[in-house]
C-alpha cells in the first residue's frame, strides 16, 4: 500500500479511559477511510474497546516503570522504520516524550495530544520541562483546552484546540430515576471519597436517592472500607465497569464528577449530551465546558462541604432551564464534526 495511506498511532494502552477511546475512534475511521492503521501499545497490551480487524497492534509492553525508556524508545524507532507511516500520530505526556525521541531524524510527521492537566498529573518536574522542550519541535500539537495550551504558550505556537469526540447521540427525554451517577476510574486523581462524604452528609434528607459511581481500579477496597465506616452499603453502590453506559445516563437525573483535575471527561460531555444535571469539581479546563449555574453547576475541588450544599440545591430544584442548555452545550461535541477536524490536521501533514 502506498506510503501515504499508513498512520501509526502511539499509546500506552487500549484499555477503558478517555485517551483510549479517542484513539479507538480515529483508528477505527482511518481503517474505514482506507488507511493501513497501525497502534504501537507501549504500556499494556490490553484492549478495551472494539477495534477494526483490519488495524495491526504492535505490542511494545513492558509496564509502567521509567526504567524500559531505553528499551521503549528502541522498539519504538525498530517499529516506525519497519512502518514506515506517512504520520506519527501519539497520545498523553510520557508516551509522547518517547514518541519524539524514536522519531527523531526520521522525517516523519508527529501529531501530539496532550491529554491530562499538564501541571498537576504525575509527571516529574523534569517529564514537565522535557514535554516544553520537545512538544514544540512536533509538527502538531492538538490540546482538549484553552488552559492546556496556555499551559505551553511561551513554547508551542504550532497547537490546536481539539475538544474529545463524542459518539453518544444527543437524549432530551425524561429521567425516571432521580439518582446520582458518577463514572470514573476507582483512582486518587478521581477522588471518589469526596462524593462519597458529601453524600454522608445529606443522604438522611434525602431517603429515596442512590450514588451509583461506576468504574474500577485500585481505590476499590478503600472506597468500599469508606462507604461501610459510613453505614451506607445500601445507598452508594459501585457495580464496576458498564458497557451500558449510554443508558444509564439516560435513565438516571444526576451526575457528579470530583476529580482533583482532568483532561478533559468524556463521561461529562456524555453526561451534558444525555441532559442529566451535572455537578462538578472546578478542576483547570472545566469552565470551556461548564458556565457555573447556567447549563451545570461547579463547586471547588476537594471542598466536601460545598459538594454536599450543592447536590442539596440540586436534588430540591427546577433544573429545567439548566438541562436545555447542558444539552445544547453538549451538541458541539457531536463525534462526527470533531473526527473531521482531527482528519483535517492529520491528513494537512500527511498527504
Amino acid at each position: 500500500m502506498d506510503k501515504a495511506k499508513k498512520i501509526l498511532f502511539v499509546t500506552g494502552s487500549l484499555n477503558r479511559g478517555g485517551a483510549q477511546r479517542v484513539i479507538t475512534l480515529l483508528a477505527n475511521k482511518y481503517a474505514d477511510m482506507g488507511w493501513e492503521v497501525h497502534v504501537a501499545l507501549m504500556l499494556f497490551n490490553n484492549v478495551g474497546y472494539q477495534i477494526s480487524d483490519k488495524i495491526v497492534i504492535h505490542d511494545l509492553a513492558h509496564g509502567k516503570s521509567a526504567k524500559n525508556a531505553l528499551k521503549w524508545v528502541k522498539e519504538l524507532r525498530d517499529t516506525i522504520k519497519n512502518v514506515s507511516p506517512s504520520v506519527i500520530v501519539s497520545f498523553v505526556g510520557r508516551i509522547n516524550l518517547i514518541t519524539m525521541r524514536a522519531s527523531k531524524g526520521l522525517g516523519i510527521p508527529v501529531v501530539l495530544s496532550e491529554r491530562n492537566d499538564p501541571q498537576h498529573d504525575r509527571r516529574s518536574s523534569f517529564e514537565r520541562s522535557m514535554c516544553k522542550s520537545l512538544y514544540k519541535k512536533a509538527d502538531k500539537v492538538v490540546f482538549q483546552t484553552r488552559y492546556q495550551a496556555d499551559c505551553y504558550k511561551d513554547t508551542v505556537d504550532n497547537g490546536v484546540i481539539i475538544p474529545n469526540p463524542i459518539s453518544a447521540p444527543v437524549y432530551e427525554g425524561d429521567h425516571p430515576v432521580k439518582d446520582i451517577i458518577c463514572v470514573g476510574k476507582l483512582m486518587d486523581q478521581k477522588n471518589h471519597p469526596m462524593m462519597i462524604n458529601a453524600f454522608a452528609k445529606i443522604a438522611s434528607e434525602f431517603p429515596d436517592t442512590k450514588v451509583w459511581i461506576y468504574g474500577d481500579g485500585e481505590k476499590r477496597a478503600d472506597l468500599t472500607a469508606l462507604i461501610r465506616s459510613l453505614g451506607l452499603e445500601s445507598r452508594i453502590i459501585m457495580p464496576g465497569n458498564s458497557n451500558n453506559v449510554f443508558e444509564v445516563m439516560r435513565e438516571n437525573e444526576y451526575f457528579v464528577m470530583c476529580s482533583d483535575y482532568e483532561g478533559l471527561s468524556n463521561a461529562l460531555l456524555e453526561a451534558m449530551r444525555s441532559g442529566m444535571i451535572c455537578v462538578s469539581t472546578e478542576w483547570n479546563g472545566i469552565t470551556d465546558v461548564i458556565s457555573d449555574g447556567e447549563n451545570g453547576f461547579l463547586v471547588p475541588v476537594g471542598d466536601v462541604d460545598a459538594l454536599a450544599d450543592k447536590l442539596r440545591l440540586v436534588l430540591t430544584s427546577d433544573n429545567s432551564e439548566i438541562r436545555r442548555n447542558s444539552i445544547e452545550a453538549g451538541k458541539k461535541y457531536d463525534s462526527d464534526t470533531v473526527m473531521e477536524r482531527w482528519v483535517d490536521e492529520i491528513n494537512r501533514l500527511a498527504l
